[in-house]
Order: C-alpha cells, then structure tokens, then sequence
C-alpha cells in the first residue's frame, strides 16, 4: 500500500470516528472516571470505565475537542474493552 493511500484511509478512519463516534457519553454504572485535558488547544475527555472481576465490562466518554481527539476517544474506548484493569490504564496513556 502507497503512502497517500495509507494517509487517505488514515484520514477516512479519523472523520468516521468522529463523524460516527463510538462509545460516547456516560455509564450508569462506572467504577473509574479520567479526566484529560489539553489547556493548550481546549479538547477535553472524560472516560468512564466500568471495571468487573479486573476486566473492562464497558467503556464510554464524553468531551469536546478536535477530530484527531474525539476520534482517539472513541477508537480508545474500543482498544479497552476485554483488556485487563491494568492493559487498558497501559493503553489510555499510549493512546490520549
């Protein structure tokens, strides 16, 4: 695959996620919530994780922020479901 494919799909990708955003807004029933923030540019994300027996059940966030951030939200709260407590806190930091 060519660069400029590879940076169309990347771009498709982010403005899907952002147009169409997975897991976004809160859970009923959540046992950590992480607040980040960027004062530089503004974005903002709350996760709310829902954490059983050391697994993430579920995953949501809320927030306001670039594409390239609330894009990131949502393919995060993906990544962490089924991992470990451990993994995904891993993730998060790897992610956002």
């Amino acid at each position: 695959m060519s660069f400029n494919n590879l940076d169309t799909l990347y771009r498709q990708v982010i403005m899907d996620h952002y147009k169409n955003p997975r897991n976004r807004g809160s859970l009923a029933k959540q046992s950590v919530t992480i607040d980040m923030n960027n004062p530089t540019c503004g974005d903002r994300i709350e996760l709310h994780l829902q954490i059983e027996d050391d697994i993430v059940k579920d995953a949501k966030f809320e927030g306001e922020g670039c594409s390239i951030s609330m894009s990131s939200a949502s393919m995060m709260t993906q990544a962490v479901k089924g991992k470990s407590a451990d993994q995904a806190l891993k993730n998060v930091g790897r992610i956002l």
